[in-house]
């Protein structure tokens, strides 16, 4: 087995750490083998982030009625920090 190793910018490794544990997986590579082994595979294709306005996402939150409108305010003014949707 060959070993390589990646740089990630720490939200996204935080996100790897998360995925990794709630899917089950033991590690870190064992996740990112499982990714490859379905993008070879043809199991999934990546698609590109196309952001939604920010209100169309909050109304889709509101209309589930899983989250209270303090939560959704706080994930609408996090989206709107963030680098996709920064000004």
């Amino acid at each position: 087995m060959t070993t390589f190793s990646i740089s990630l910018p720490n939200q996204i490794a935080i996100q790897v750490d998360s995925e990794t544990q709630r899917q089950g997986f033991a590690t870190r590579s064992e996740f990112i083998r499982t990714l490859l082994r379905k993008y070879f595979t043809n199991d999934f294709e990546f698609k590109a982030f196309v952001p939604r306005p920010l209100e169309e996402i909050k109304q889709g939150m509101e209309k589930t009625g899983k989250y209270n409108k303090k939560f959704i305010n706080r994930v609408i003014k996090g989206l709107s920090e963030s680098s996709m949707y920064a000004h």
